[in-house]
């Protein structure tokens, strides 16, 4: 059976209630009033908001199309389209809107990691890099939740290019231009793959979104209990 946007509405709705159960244990260990403004809970708390706000909204579209015909429901949404297929901006919008600001979050959070360490550091790939050479972690391990994070960057920068990827310049051997379609990065979890080509377009499902989306957050829960931040 294909995996629907609904089912990842589901899936979206239970990872918010997993990370609200870890705040609940975090503040029990590290003693924190759960109401407190810790960046380790607004960290939370806000990818929690964005969580409950796509599977909301995704919700109410999947509703409202239930109640009326589909001639009525573009009416009603009034975005000048005609068929269901042009309503890219109903459905790309959801996934977009969350991968850019949860990276935004993250990369939010390391940068304050970075600050308290005392080593303020510009730029996602220095922070990330920062934040994990702290940690005592094998080394496998470490590769993987920076790959994840990065993958996660790179899904967010490509809606600055028309959905393509691009090999970082300062990436390319000997200063030449890799070929179109080598390969950069790969994203895999759960039979599911994201593919980062260079000068290629990113193809995704909302499958293998939800669950880049979920690795990450996941990433970021392990530094929150890894690291001795206070």
């Amino acid at each position: 059976m294909d995996y629907t946007i609904l089912d990842a509405s589901n899936d979206f709705a239970d990872l918010s209630n997993s990370l609200g159960r870890f705040k609940k244990e975090l503040c029990k260990e590290l003693n924190l009033d759960f109401r407190s403004q810790d960046f380790r809970l607004v960290f939370l708390d806000t990818i929690q908001q964005y969580l409950l706000s796509l599977t909301s909204y995704i919700r109410a579209f999947a509703e409202l199309q239930q109640l009326v015909s589909t001639d009525e429901f573009l009416n009603i949404l009034n975005v000048g389209i005609n068929t269901i297929e042009e309503s890219r901006i109903i459905y790309k919008f959801p996934i977009e809107s969350l991968v850019t600001m949860t990276h935004f979050q993250i990369d939010s959070f390391l940068g304050e990691i970075c600050r308290l360490k005392g080593s303020p550091q510009t730029g996602f790939y220095k922070r990330m890099k920062m934040v994990l050479d702290e940690i005592e972690i094998d080394t496998g391990k470490k590769e993987e939740y920076q790959n994840i994070l990065q993958c996660l960057a790179f899904f967010r920068n490509s809606f600055h290019n028309k959905g393509f990827h691009s090999i970082y310049k300062g990436n390319w051997k000997d200063g030449i231009e890799p070929a179109k379609g080598e390969i950069d990065s790969k994203f895999a979890a759960e039979e599911s793959t994201i593919v980062f080509k260079h000068n290629e377009v990113i193809t995704y499902n909302w499958r293998s979104a939800y669950l880049l989306i979920k690795e990450s957050v996941e990433s970021i829960r392990f530094l929150i209990k890894a690291l001795n931040v206070q």
